[in-house]
């Protein structure tokens, strides 16, 4: 598994660093620090010194024994290319620092893209729904195209319960499996949420589908329940329990949740979330 992180200065970077640690750890996963800068010309000394220390941090969550990452060689950052500086460190797993400059949306996406990163991780502050200085709808725009899963860590408070939003959809083993770790990491319960369309036809299939998940959770020892609602009833209810919970929506291609649910409806759930949103592709 590799895991690309989009970190700033601002305290919600800095505030989900012990989940990324947490969930690298349960993972064995590779790491990716991403920082996105302005200007062009040099990578920002401020930025770069950022990265480092919250590599240092990330590192401090292991004892020495257990660390699968190695020491950085050096504090020199080599240039890929116009605008696009990194430095990695190979222990029984690869982290590396990544500073890039541009939009971050746009780069979070192209980075995860082509270094084929399974899930996309962020912070994002809560007083004006879900912000990030300097460029509105980040979150957003991240979670729309980016080619992975995201994570979008609003708060870090405790949570007692994983929503999951699914449909009749091939659900790939990795979206399972990203799930799972947000359950071990909350120490939460997990309740699936089929949805069906209204008189389709779907329901023997979505209801099949719930029974396998259903016994596959049951077989990690996962504490789960399962709901069915009809397509139009997944709107007010999502809203309703993002409040307190953390929701994971399905959002591939193929998936009725993806025309369910517009951009402007992903947004409103980033704004009135209190947790964290798990976009799963």
């Amino acid at each position: 598994m590799k895991i690309l992180v989009t970190l700033d200065a601002k305290n919600y970077s800095k505030n989900i660093l012990k989940d990324v640690a947490r969930l690298a750890g349960n993972t064995l996963a590779d790491v990716v620090f991403l920082g996105v800068q302005d200007d062009t010309a040099s990578p920002r000394q401020s930025l770069v010194n950022t990265l480092l220390k919250y590599q240092k941090d990330i590192y401090s969550y292991f004892s020495p024994d257990d660390l699968p990452y190695a020491e950085f060689s050096s504090d020199r950052l080599e240039e890929k290319g116009k605008g696009d500086w990194t430095i990695s460190a190979k222990g029984m797993k690869e982290f590396t620092l990544r500073i890039k400059s541009g939009s971050v949306a746009k780069q979070t996406i192209a980075v995860a893209e082509e270094m084929n990163c399974d899930l996309a991780v962020l912070g994002c502050g809560g007083k004006a729904g879900c912000e990030w200085d300097g460029e509105m709808n980040v979150p957003l725009r991240i979670a729309k195209d980016a080619p992975c899963s995201v994570l979008v860590i609003k708060q870090t408070k405790k949570t007692n319960q994983i929503v999951s939003i699914l449909d009749h959809s091939v659900v790939s083993q990795d979206s399972l499996e990203m799930i799972n770790q947000l359950v071990t990491l909350n120490e939460a319960g997990l309740k699936i949420v089929g949805v069906q369309k209204k008189k389709d036809g779907h329901k023997a299939e979505v209801e099949k589908r719930m029974v396998e998940l259903l016994r596959y959770y049951n077989d990690l020892e996962i504490n789960v329940w399962v709901k069915l609602l009809n397509s139009e009833e997944v709107k007010p209810y999502v809203t309703n329990i993002s409040r307190e919970s953390i929701v994971a929506l399905w959002m591939g291609k193929e998936s009725l949740i993806k025309l369910l649910f517009s951009q402007s409806m992903v947004d409103k759930l980033l704004e009135t979330t209190q947790s964290s949103l798990l976009i799963l592709r």
